[in-house]
Order: structure tokens, then sequence, then C-alpha cells
């Protein structure tokens, strides 16, 4: 193959030409161009397979490098670097099939993982191109029915009973054997475990069966791998035919550890199926997940069903409430978040960490964390509602990473809170912006507290306090003084800007209008125009 670099800086263009071993990709020929006018002679020399190109650059941009391609019928993969997220750039990228859109300054496992994505987007269009039309159909929809075949066994759409198996696989014309042996292998990628490259899920899922088709079985084979998502993982269920060993199957599912680790920087974890017959699948596979599922600490390795290990715990272990209430009290952010590391390392030191402890440790936390904002009128559902605390209280259990993340994020925001709940004239500034932003709605006193986290009977105490007044005369204030400038500077009828300014009952507008200004709004306005 033959790829073209497209950059302005030298230097740039030379650190990208010499970081990347091209030979691995199968890349043989790699050239430079400094403009749009170089690149376009190049093209014209011979036309490139890929192209790496700055969008930013003077006398015509990389987007006028691949609208001229496209003109030309140039079918080329572009992969696009600039120094801005701008979206419309993107988009216009997007429009004329650029395959990738990187963020400089340069980093090279970002550009390895766009160019393995560009070669193998090459490679499927040169396969499909050397079938008839007839042909890619049927070889397309062959996978795909074996896919969706054994996403069904595995997840009990299909009966496991031997007699409808069978039946389905006669008429599917599935080339799976009722008698024969097969192994259902498990790949488990916990999500947070992969945090370097960061890729949506259906990006994700191609890598990693793209990364498994090379490793564990033949391209021809993929559609015996399922990939399914949840909470917690990306996981990949192969269905492997009575033709490997044991250890054939482990060692490849070695190799496939590292190549995860290598190119999507993310932890992988294998699971493999004691042989079984076809009508067992479904079966292993729950059992497999709660293996993995109770695997919090040995992560990276290659397990058997049914073998003895150290996965299930049943570990009896409890924090010290006492001293953790006592740091909370001091307000002491670092030790709480040091004595739940080392104590996690502790555990992790002795063998004795499972999810039953990472759950135990979750729930006493948080108990202690409720406890504290209970006795100072906090209301914790409302300082955790948003959706990065639930995101990361509900993935808590899944690992030591997610864990101390939580605890980190918990505390922080607690501590912070309580802090500035303290000082009583933060509060109350903040319920009186609430209050002028908002007192054209029906708010109450209930509204404005939840929008401080604390009890509305605390807020309204306090407000009395500072403010001198209740929380409902400060909102009917705040309308009426509303009231009195739209009175005056606009022809819109009484009963319209009663209810512009939060009123739905007119009557009531005019007696709190008259006793807070002594006048009726209609006397008020004919003062005014005296």
């Amino acid at each position: 193959m033959r790829l073209i670099i497209v950059e302005d800086d030298l230097l740039t263009a030379e650190v990208i030409r010499d970081s990347i071993n091209w030979s691995m990709f199968g890349i043989h020929e790699v050239s430079m161009a400094h403009n749009v006018i170089g690149a376009q002679k190049l093209f014209e020399e011979k036309v490139p397979d890929i192209v790496i190109c700055d969008i930013e650059m003077p006398k015509g941009t990389g987007i006028d490098l691949i609208k001229w391609a496209r003109s030309n019928d140039y079918k080329s993969e572009f992969i696009f670097l600039t120094c801005h997220e701008n979206f419309e750039f993107a988009s216009t990228a997007l429009d004329y099939n650029a395959i990738s859109y990187i963020t400089k300054p340069f980093n090279i496992d970002k550009t390895e993982m766009a160019i393995l994505k560009a070669v193998e987007k090459i490679k499927k269009e040169s396969y499909l191109h050397r079938y008839s039309e007839y042909g890619q159909h049927w070889v397309d929809n062959k996978r795909l029915m074996i896919e969706n075949f054994c996403r069904e066994l595995l997840f009990f759409s299909i009966p496991a009973e031997e007699e409808i198996v069978l039946e389905e696989i006669l008429r599917r014309k599935i080339p799976l054997s009722i008698d024969a042996s097969y192994y259902l292998v498990l790949i488990s990628v916990v999500k947070s475990e992969n945090q370097t490259i960061v890729l949506d899920d259906k990006t994700f899922e191609y890598a990693l069966k793209k990364i498994l088709s090379e490793v564990l079985i033949d391209e021809f084979d993929l559609g015996y791998a399922v990939h399914y998502v949840t909470e917690r993982n990306h996981n990949v269920a192969i269905v492997i035919q009575d033709k490997y060993s044991v250890e054939e199957i482990k060692e490849k599912c070695i190799s496939l550890i590292e190549k995860y680790e290598k190119y999507l920087k993310c932890s992988a974890t294998c699971y493999i199926g004691s042989k079984s017959t076809i009508t067992l699948l479904g079966k292993n596979r729950v059992e497999l997940e709660e293996i993995d599922q109770n695997n919090i600490i040995f992560r990276s390795k290659v397990f058997f069903q049914g073998e003895k290990n150290s996965l299930t715990l049943n570990a009896q272990y409890s924090i010290d409430t006492v001293l953790l209430n006592s740091m909370l009290e001091k307000r002491d952010k670092l030790n709480i978040v040091n004595y739940i590391k080392k104590e996690l390392e502790l555990l992790v030191a002795k063998n004795n960490l499972d999810v039953s402890v990472m759950r135990s440790i979750h729930q006493d936390f948080m108990q202690i964390i409720y406890t504290f904002l209970y006795k100072r009128e906090i209301q914790a559902h409302k300082l955790f509602s948003d959706k990065i605390s639930q995101k990361l209280n509900f993935s808590a259990d899944n690992s030591i990473f997610d864990m101390m993340k939580w605890v980190h994020f918990i505390i922080t925001r607690t501590i912070d809170y309580a802090e500035e709940a303290e000082k009583s004239q933060s509060i109350i500034e903040k319920s009186k912006k609430y209050i002028h932003d908002n007192f054209n709605e029906n708010i109450t006193k209930n509204d404005v507290a939840a929008k401080v986290f604390l009890t509305p009977d605390y807020v309204a105490k306090l407000f009395k306090a500072e403010v001198g007044i209740a929380i409902k005369e400060y909102i009917n204030q705040c309308r009426i003084e509303r009231a009195k400038e739209l009175l005056i500077s606009t022809n819109t009828s009484i009963s319209i800007i009663a209810s512009e300014v939060g009123f739905d009952n007119f009557s009531y507008f005019s007696t709190i209008f008259k006793k807070l200004t002594g006048l009726s709004p209609y006397s008020y306005r004919k003062k005014d125009e005296k």
C-alpha cells in the first residue's frame, strides 16, 4: 500500500513518518507533501491508498484536497489532523468520506488506530470487490445468519432442547452439528479499563472483533462471535468447534489479551468454558459471566470453567466507620481517599477482594456520607441526582479504579458542599439568584430548597434570618418590581402583566401590588402618566 503525509510543518511531517512502523500495516511506500499542490502532484504520479492530511494549511486546506480527490474519483482513505475540534470541519470531512479526524498534538496510538481502521476498510472493500454481487450477498448473509443463530442460542431465544436446536440448524442451514462438542470462550473488557483510547460502542465492537478474527478464529468464522454490551462490560462470546485443544485455545487467548493491550490499550480477561454439547452453551455463558462478575482482581488472565480458583471468595470485611466518620467531620478528604485506597490494596494483597466486599465497602461508605449530610439538613438525593453522580455510583463496584474514582468524587462533593452550606451568605445568594431568574414561574420555598440541596424548613429559616422576610414575600417583591416596570414601559393589559410576572390570579395580584406600593396597578400606571 502507498501512503502520503500532507503537512505544512516539515518537523511534524517527519515525526509522523519516522514514528510509525508502516510495514506492520502493510504500507511499503510513504511520501510527503507540504501543501495541496504538492499532494495533487503525488496523486497524479500514483494514487495513494491512504492520506494523512493536516486541515489548516496555507495555499489550500485539507478539505480542499479531499474535495479535489473526490471530484476526480480517487478513493483514497483520508485521515485528518487538526489543532481545533471544529464541528464544521469534521462534518465536511465526513461528508467526503474521510475515515478519521484526529486533533493535535500528534498521538502515535490514535494515529495507528486510524491507520488500522483505514487498512481494514481497504482490505474489506478489496475482498468484496473480488466476489460477484450474488457471492457477496451470500457471504454477508451467511455470516449474519450464523451470528443471529449463536446469539439466540446463547441467550435462550432458542430453547436449549436438542430437537428444537436441531430443527433450527437444519432450517437455517447452519454449519453446526447437534452431535459435535464445542467450547464457549467469553472475552470480557470492563468499560472503565478502556481509558486511553476512547471509542464509541460500535467502533470498539469492530476493533474487538477484528483483532479477535486475526488471533482466535478465521475471518470466515467471525459469525460465531457474538458481541454484547452490559452496564459494566464489553463482552464477546465465541462458539468454537472442537478442532482445537484446550491448550491451543488458551495460547490464542493469551495472544489476544496481549494484542488488545497493545492496540486498544484495554485489559481483556478470557474465560474458557468446558467442552459441551451445543445445547449447553447458553448455560455455560451464564456461568462464565458469573465468574467474571466476581472477578475484581485478576484481570488480563485466562480462566477455565469449573477450575478451582480464588475468584469466589465470599470474604467478610467491614470498613472502619468510626475512623471515617471522624475524618469526615474534620473535612480530611486526602486521608479518607488514602484510607480506602490502602484498604483495597491490602485486600488485593491477601486475595480477599471480591464483588461482595466491594458492595459492602460501597454501601457502608454511602451510609457514612448520608448520615453526615442528614445532620446538616442537606438533601443527599438532590445533591447526587445528576448524571455524573449516578453513573459513578452505579459503576463503583466494577473495579478498584471505578471505586476510587467514585470515592474521590463523592467525598469531594460532600465536603465542598457542606462547607458552602455552612456559609449562609452563599446559600442565600444562590437562593435569591434562583428567585430572580424564576419568579415568573410558579415557584415555592420547596423549589428554592431543591436548588441549594437543603431541606425547605432549613432554607426558610436561613433566608428569614439573613434577608428579614420570608421566601414567599421575597418572591412577591420580585414579581411586583417587574410588574411596575411593565406598567410604566408598556401598554400591555394589567391582567396579562399579572400573568407574565407569575400571578395566576388577577385579584391576588392586585391585592399584593397595593399592599407593597400603596396603589392599585391601574392607579400606579395613571400616576406615572401624569
